[in-house]
């Protein structure tokens, strides 16, 4: 079967080899040649994935049976909808149903309307008079959002990215004067305290199948420090929970995100791909921060290295509207580490080579992803964005983070990574934070 791709990242790649296990031949789209992805595809048409004229014709031209998408802003241009009208089946939401991600205000609306559990208290605002006025008399602690897509960076919160009520008045005036966000209107949530964890599904718009449950470190700095990022790395556990989130807990984010593909289903649009919802733990349950309409980066290279079904199967499945609502992965946790170029989430430093010792990392007992680079004369060299992935996949966390750090020491270059990423004095941590918050 041929398979058309959709992004040049290290969530791509690794949709990218779920495919070609699966006995797919891959032709992927990417804007900068990933070596991994390249050396995996039978052919490779380098243009903007937003591109959706030139993107349907090559999938037609290739003759693509079927199409994953994995990046968001493909899913914002109706990608999906003209392959899908050009005779391609593609996983992946409609642009209406991809509004769960591309819109903060139609994600929080349609859990009010739908009456989902999980809902954080939140309030709209295109006027910086009237937000000035909200939040004058808004006791405790807030977060701020750009309404459209910031790349996992927009979002700032206080005790974290501003310390005082007038800090997050200025984000909140700068979110309005730049449309950050690509809209002048802005969300103020509720601060929630607890522990954050993502919880991806694979639906067909009615039946939905959940994956484990993974926590993404999205700090830029060790000790969770530093600017928003769009993930440093990323950590599973072998029985599909975390070991700070109960069965009951897992559960109940379950039930939130079935009910959210119910309620789009109820209103028209059916949401057909991977939803992905990004919870907070409080000590009243799971709290929904964001939906996202695919999978997470770095999250689907914890969870598609261990799925155990036929990864072509169930993306027909999907698209065929016969998904089996019980998918097998095997028992085994992961840690994903990135490495990134220096100044990463700030200004970075791009055009910088890497050294990248595949079979000693495959030694390791890791797998490893390739990101955002560029190839350029057998040079690999960083972008201005994540470069590669290492994962450990193994019996135990400890064993699991032992090859990722393991792994890290094979790629030579200037780099950064996260070193504390599922290290057990930070997972010991988290787990002491979540027993001291839900004490009665």
């Amino acid at each position: 079967m041929n398979v058309l791709t959709v992004g040049g990242g290290g969530r791509e790649h690794a949709i990218v080899e779920a495919v070609r296990e699966s006995g797919g031949t891959v032709f992927s789209v990417m804007r900068n040649r990933n070596p991994g992805i390249a050396r995996a595809s039978k052919d490779v048409l380098l243009a903007d994935e937003t591109n959706v004229e030139r993107v349907v014709a090559w999938a037609q031209e290739v003759g693509a049976a079927l199409a994953v998408v994995g990046p968001e802003a493909p899913l914002g241009h109706g990608l999906v909808d003209q392959l899908e009208s050009a005779g391609v089946p593609t996983v992946g939401p409609s642009r209406r149903a991809a509004q769960i991600e591309l819109s903060k205000e139609f994600a929080r609306d349609l859990m009010r309307r739908h009456e989902i559990p999980g809902l954080v208290e939140y309030h709209p605002f295109d006027d910086l008079d009237e937000a000035r006025g909200f939040l004058r008399n808004h006791v405790g602690p807030f977060v701020v959002k750009p309404i459209g897509l910031t790349g996992g960076k927009g979002v700032r919160v206080m005790g974290d990215h501003f310390q005082t009520r007038e800090g997050g008045l200025r984000y909140v005036e700068e979110v309005l004067e730049k449309r950050i966000g690509s809209q002048a209107r802005v969300l103020v949530e509720r601060k929630e305290e607890g522990e954050e964890f993502s919880l991806q599904a694979f639906t067909d718009g009615e039946h939905l199948a959940p994956m484990p449950a993974v926590q993404d470190y999205k700090r830029a700095q060790e000790g969770d420090r530093g600017p928003n990022t769009g993930g440093m790395g990323s950590v599973s556990v072998a029985d599909g929970l975390l070991p700070f989130l109960p069965r009951d807990d897992y559960e109940a984010a379950v039930e939130i995100l079935r009910r959210t593909v119910r309620a789009l289903r109820s209103d028209g649009t059916p949401f057909r791909g991977v939803l992905y919802g990004g919870f907070i733990l409080t000590a009243e349950g799971p709290k929904v921060l964001e939906f996202n309409a695919r999978f997470g980066d770095p999250e689907a290279m914890n969870v598609l290295p261990v799925l155990r079904e036929d990864f072509l199967e169930v993306c027909e499945s999907i698209v065929e509207g016969t998904l089996s609502e019980r998918l097998l992965f095997a028992p085994k946790a992961t840690v994903c580490k990135y490495v990134v170029p220096r100044g990463y989430g700030r200004k970075s430093e791009a055009g910088r080579p890497l050294t990248v010792d595949e079979d000693a990392i495959r030694r390791a007992g890791a797998v490893l992803y390739y990101a955002s680079v560029d190839e350029k004369d057998g040079a690999i060299l960083t972008t201005s964005s994540r470069s590669l992935a290492v994962v450990g996949v193994a019996d135990s966390l400890p064993e699991a983070e032992r090859q990722a750090e393991t792994a890290l020491g094979h790629i030579g270059g200037e780099h950064v990574a996260r070193h504390d990423i599922g290290k057990a004095e930070t997972i010991e941590a988290k787990v002491r934070k979540m027993k001291q918050m839900r004490v009665v």
